[in-house]
């Protein structure tokens, strides 16, 4: 049984984009582009790049001074163009999937026009995926006061849902989000429960089990998001060793 891995270019974000992929293709025939500085599908030579090798893609969309729960109108419609430009680009290079981070709040009392923002911007956003051709799924979030989407309480608008094992850990609801009927993607890291650490598989404390049982029942696809080749390395080890015996699973 084959499962869908590929391994985040935030390994590498020290590399260009060609010769991050070249390290990644030694490794897995996918990537997850960081769609940032210079792995950014918004420079042309990183787009003939992506498409001049021979691996499926996610990609990981646009975080820097990007917020589409903004309650500033003019804020929120810049980062919902800047994600149609993004996500225009990564239909380009054939991507599978494009992620979004759902937003923040930066005060308590404007919590409320946060969210009516956020669900706006969904709102725009999920028909993208008829438009072009791509499926778009949001993430869910590490805990925090000033971040959505911790729990399973976004109205995704028909997009799904991308599963980050080390954010849910954080929150105490990974079982919440594993049950999750938009499940579409996961992202792959350990941590020791206090905060975002993403450790390579098996350094934390994340029971691992469940989530690639899941992952193979359903065959969902994953990415490695750990943040050196150090970290990726184990964690395949990892993989293999969990695998192996339980789940008879090929990783490819």
């Amino acid at each position: 049984m084959d499962m869908k891995l590929a391994i985040s270019t935030w390994a590498y974000l020290n590399l260009s984009l060609p010769e991050a992929l070249e390290r990644i293709s030694r490794l897995s025939d996918r990537a997850e582009i960081i769609c940032e500085s210079r792995h950014s599908l918004f420079r042309p030579e990183n787009i003939e790049v992506a498409s001049s090798f021979s691996l499926e893609y996610t990609v990981h969309g646009l975080v820097a001074d990007i917020n589409i729960a903004s309650i500033y109108p003019e804020f929120r419609e810049t980062s919902v163009a800047l994600h149609r430009r993004a996500i225009e680009a990564s239909s380009r290079i054939g991507s599978e999937l494009y992620i979004i981070h759902p937003g923040y709040n930066a005060w308590s009392f404007c919590w409320r026009d946060a969210r009516l923002a956020l669900d706006q911007s969904l709102s725009e956003l999920a028909p993208l995926q008829e438009e072009l051709g791509i499926r778009l799924a949001v993430e869910n979030m590490p805990r925090s006061e000033w971040l959505f989407f911790n729990k399973p309480d976004v109205d995704l608008h028909g997009m799904g849902l991308v599963l980050d094992v080390g954010h849910a850990q954080t929150c105490g609801t990974l079982s919440d989000f594993l049950c999750h009927p938009a499940l579409s993607h996961v992202h792959l890291h350990d941590n020791s429960g206090n905060g975002d650490e993403h450790l390579a598989l098996g350094r934390g404390c994340i029971d691992l089990m469940p989530v690639l049982k899941v992952i193979l029942e359903k065959k969902i696809s994953a990415a490695l998001e750990q943040k050196t080749e150090e970290g990726v390395l184990e964690s395949l080890e990892t993989l293999k060793r969990l695998t192996k015996p339980t789940l008879h699973c090929q990783i490819s």
